[in-house]
Order: C-alpha cells, then structure tokens, then sequence
C-alpha cells in the first residue's frame, strides 16, 4: 500500500488470527503514579460497541478525566471554523487547475459515490485541498467498512462527550489548529492530487486497503496496522509528522496529565504502535504499561 493510498487511511490518524498479544487497551503504573491511568487506541469510525467488547468499560469508570487528541466537546462549528483555513487551497491550486481535465472527470462520478449527500460533485469543493476531499471520500470508505458505525457516536468524541457529561475533566493533547496543519499542510497539493486521482481512479485497492486496517482493529492487531501503514512509503515525511512528531510531543505532556489523575487516554491506534509509539515511549520513561485483557 503506497502512500497515495496510505493517505486516506492516515486521516481518520486504522486479517490475520488474533495474536495472543493483540490489545488495544493498556494500564500504566509506577514511576511515581500514586493510581494508575489507561490508554485506548481507538478507530475513528469504530462502532462504540467495541468499548465494552475490548474491555474499556471500568477503566473509563474509574477515571478522573479523559484525555484526547483535540477538545472534540467544544463546539462544532468552532472546530470547523478553526480547521477551514488549512483545508481551502490557494487561489492558483484549486481541484481543477491541479487535476487534469481527463482524470477530473473520472474521478469527479466515482467521487459521487462516497459523497457525504445525494447530489454533491467536485465542482462544490473546488476550492478545497485535495488533502480534505481525500477526507471525506476515506471517511465514506470507512464506513462502509464498519456497517455498525453511528455517525452520531463517533468513538473519540463518545469518550469525551460521557466523559463530560459524568463531571469528568476533558484534556486535549493539541490544538485543532495543530491538528489540521498537520493533516492538510505537510504535503505539497500537487502530491495531494495525485493522491487523490489515484485513490479515486483505483477505489477497489482503497477500499481493500481500508478493510485490512478496519479488520486488524478488530482483531486489536496493532502490528499489523503499522505494517500496513508503513508498507511501500513513498512519502515518509507524512506519516512522521502524523505518528512519530505527535507522539513525542504528546509523551512530554502525558507524565503531568496522569501526574494530576487517574486518566483514560483515548487517541487513534496508530499511536500506540511500533518502536515510537505511546506505548514504547512511556515504557522507556519508566513507567509499567501493560496489556489490559477482558
């Protein structure tokens, strides 16, 4: 899977046998913890079933506040509103003037069908990066992956929003603003395109691609979801901003916030994998972080 694919998969930051290691919940303890804290990597588009169903449920009780990658409680149109600027392209790179007429009109019927309502074309996003129509044509995909998904209980803003709602505290490791820059401005939007035209021009290998890590998740095979994000990286620069640069600042801030409570850490999947990853790193500053089984 190549990175024109890989992208789509990467912004929702998602087939084999169950190995007997495969967790996507984890305790920390020790270094200095007076209680312990948990992390959940979660599927953007995960039905919240999988809460109860991955073992999440008493540890979310038992904590004192939940921290996430963005305030997802705060209001809608302000995250939209702060998130707009890093998805609107510059006037000269618009989707027509960066998609040849040939591919756009290709790829313009096949984006009807992941289009989020009846009746909308590319001529309606013109003036948006390719990086955020690849967004929404990846979320359409995922979903179709997950036919349990509610759109109105998305996993991470679920967490919050009980959270919330039990008088716990809301912890956002970053900025909406953060998170767009990193989204929609570390990749050129010529490379967007070509990212889009090929995810749109090939959708049978999207989707397929996106089945495997849906289908990893399930199996709580964080191996596997790293290997399949890794496999055949043309832009590696992308994938560092996304996972290893996130997950360093976030392991500078994570001791203070479990520090000051017990705390359910809720952020996508990817983190938790892989040599720089959530997990790894707060093994290597000394904390006990073990697999939590059902």
């Amino acid at each position: 899977m190549n990175f024109k694919i890989k992208t789509s998969l990467a912004s929702l930051a998602l087939i084999v046998s169950i190995p007997a290691s495969a967790q996507v919940l984890y305790k920390v303890e020790g270094n200095g913890l007076k209680n312990p804290s948990y992390i959940f990597g979660t599927h953007h588009l995960a039905p919240i079933s999988v809460i109860e169903e991955f073992g999440a449920t008493g540890p979310f009780n038992e904590s004192q506040q939940v921290v996430g990658e963005i305030d997802m409680t705060q209001d809608q149109m302000s995250i939209g509103m702060a998130m707009q600027p890093h998805m609107m392209a510059p006037a000269d790179s618009t989707l027509s003037k960066v998609i040849s007429p040939e591919d756009y009109v290709v790829i313009n019927e096949e984006f009807k069908k992941w289009s989020p309502m009846p009746g909308m074309d590319l001529s309606m996003l013109e003036a948006m990066k390719p990086m955020a129509v690849t967004t929404i044509v990846a979320t359409g995909m995922a979903a179709s992956c997950m036919p349990d998904f509610n759109p109105a209980e998305q996993l991470d803003t679920y967490f919050q929003i009980q959270g919330k709602t039990a008088g716990k505290s809301i912890v956002p490791l970053e900025t909406v603003e953060h998170q767009a820059t990193v989204l929609f401005d570390t990749t050129p939007i010529s490379f967007q395109a070509d990212a889009l035209v090929e995810m749109l021009k090939d959708s049978g290998k999207a989707i397929q691609s996106t089945k495997d890590l849906t289908e990893a998740y399930m199996a709580q095979d964080l191996g596997k979801m790293l290997q399949l994000s890794e496999k055949d990286d043309e832009h590696p620069e992308f994938m560092i901003a996304l996972l290893d640069r996130r997950n360093a600042d976030w392991l500078t801030k994570l001791p203070t916030i479990m520090n000051e409570a017990t705390s359910f850490i809720a952020v996508g999947a990817l983190h938790l994998a892989g040599d720089k990853g959530i997990i790894e790193g707060l093994r290597k500053l000394g904390y006990t972080v073990t697999a939590v089984n059902k």
